[in-house]
């Protein structure tokens, strides 16, 4: 009898253990988003010792009224089924890249199921693409043609040490041409991931390449503010601070750069000819990319400004360089960005200027660089 009993036992232990398992396997293979066939986009989280879930997407999620001027997240509760599966369903869509989060007692997280993530001031976000336009879809995270490489600089102008990302097309390896060259440039509180990560300026420019659009070129994207001076006076607000960035940020990277290009230069095979280097930048990193301009004027042909932030020390000086400029109607710098093609035409510089909807957001900043690169490095246009 003893024996019987102990084999029942076994038995349902064994089931116990094969249903636990069945269940870990279920769960692990709930996938965190659901595409719609009208384009909307279900949330999924399996969070069984969770009583309540919200989950965060800069995305309209309650009603359409979604803020255009920012990439503001909207919340909404989440619906539990009776085994912990949690689940939202959005409004339709525009082809986008949306970034979104999930909270529950009291803490918010990144999507455990989701790879794809990015770094928003001190937080991180899930990511997702909702594909359907040109652009979207130049943004989704396919297998790339060319590759990317990190190396490190030591300036010893603030003491710090840059990171720097540099993108190279495909047959790079395969060939021995000297490629043009272009320095992109992220905002005041952004580091060398950010136009990688939020941009996704490396699948872009891959994808461009592969289509023809734009011609093959080494993407440079370094880190162009390691100290992170932003903070030292944040009582005084984002905005003041935008505004005095040409006084605190003591242009370090821009007296830097010689030595930084040198290094490059030597590591790899990108152009010297001013015809063959650009340099772009969004918001700060706009006024970065003016500043470079200015001070060496035999090193870029062209200059790309994305809600530019200008003072009146940074207005342009080159004569011989195309200057592209983009802005949103409702972007908090949109009348400094018309007050700098102003200055352009009166000083009869060349310059091409890209005007949209929405304000200070990555979903222009995108835009603009999809533009800006092809665009760039064509004939006779220097």
């Amino acid at each position: 009898m003893k024996r019987v009993l102990e084999r029942y036992r076994n038995c349902l232990l064994l089931m116990l253990s094969l249903s636990l398992f069945l269940l870990k396997v279920q769960a692990q293979q709930i996938p965190h988003l659901l595409y719609n066939n009208d384009g909307s986009v279900t949330f999924v989280l399996n969070k069984p010792e969770s009583r309540h879930v919200r989950v965060y997407c800069d995305c309209a999620l309650r009603n359409d009224r979604y803020n255009i001027r920012k990439e503001n997240l909207q919340s909404a509760r989440m619906k539990r089924d009776s085994i912990g599966v949690f689940t939202f369903t959005t409004y339709s869509l525009a082809p986008e890249i949306y970034t979104y989060q999930f909270k529950t007692k009291g803490k918010r997280f990144v999507d455990p199921t989701n790879a794809d993530s990015v770094r928003v001031l001190n937080t991180k976000r899930s990511v997702f693409v909702m594909p359907g336009s040109c652009l979207s879809d130049l943004c989704l995270n396919d297998s790339l043609q060319g590759r990317t490489e990190f190396i490190q600089f030591e300036d010893s102008v603030c003491g710090k040490t840059r990171r720097i990302i540099v993108y190279l097309p495909p047959d790079y390896d395969n060939s021995e041409q000297t490629y043009p060259v272009l320095y992109l440039l992220h905002g005041i509180n952004g580091y060398e991931k950010a136009w990688q990560d939020k941009g996704r300026a490396v699948q872009m420019v891959d994808k461009l390449i592969q289509q023809g659009k734009t011609v093959p070129m080494v993407m440079v994207m370094p880190d162009v503010n390691p100290r992170k001076l932003i903070g030292q006076k944040e009582n005084i607000g984002m905005l003041q601070n935008l505004l005095q960035y040409g006084t605190w940020l003591h242009r370090d990277f821009e007296h830097a750069f010689l030595r930084m290009d040198s290094l490059l230069s030597d590591h790899y095979r990108i152009s010297s000819d001013k015809s063959l280097r650009a340099v772009a930048g969004l918001s700060a990193g706009a006024t970065q990319s003016c500043n470079l301009a200015n001070m060496y004027e035999q090193h870029f042909g062209y200059v790309g400004l994305f809600s530019l932030v200008v003072h009146r020390k940074h207005l342009p000086t080159n004569q011989n360089t195309i200057y592209w400029i983009g802005s949103g109607k409702v972007d908090i710098f949109h009348s400094q960005s018309l007050r700098f093609v102003k200055e352009l035409q009166r000083r009869q510089i060349r310059y091409v200027y890209y005007e949209t909807q929405g304000g200070h957001t990555w979903r222009n900043w995108r835009m603009y660089l999809s533009e800006f690169i092809q665009y760039i490095f064509k004939n006779n246009q220097l």
